[in-house]
């Protein structure tokens, strides 16, 4: 159980890390798009608004729908730096071996994985929801012991 616990909170906090880590640079080049158009941009994101339109007029769907939200750039890459961490200090208490408290470890991997999954969001929680998995059965195999 404590492998297979290793096994799972390893690869889902490793994968989280790169997907926190790709969101976060996405962020911030789209940020710096919407900050500094240049031309060519400028009529590529025009041209495809005009095509949101006309897809949602056939549809006939309002225009207030959730697809014409700006998007918080500061927001996503905040979410993005600290799932990273978060996930980071889930690897850590999950592959660490401590042999006096070895409850200790996959305890604050545990609860590292549970602020993630609350505080970023509905985008990360499958995978803090299954490194929460992970270090849950790292932490009972461990206490079994």
């Amino acid at each position: 159980m404590k492998k297979a616990g290793k096994i799972v909170g390893s690869m889902f906090a490793s994968l989280g890390i790169l997907v926190c880590l790709f969101t976060l640079v996405a962020s911030a080049k789209l940020q710096y798009m919407k900050e500094n158009p240049d031309t060519e941009a400028e009529s590529q994101i025009h041209s495809s608004e005009t095509e949101m339109d006309d897809v949602l007029a056939d549809l006939d769907l309002d225009k207030l729908d959730e697809s014409h939200q700006e998007v918080d750039y500061k927001k996503t890459m905040t979410h993005s730096w600290v799932g990273a961490l978060l996930f980071g200090v889930v690897l850590l208490g999950v592959l660490l071996n401590v042999p006096k408290d070895s409850f200790f470890t996959p305890s604050i991997a545990v609860v590292a994985a549970g602020v993630g999954a609350i505080f970023c969001g509905v985008g990360f929680a499958f995978l803090f929801g299954m490194a929460l998995i992970g270090s849950g059965l790292v932490a009972v195999a461990n206490l079994k012991q």
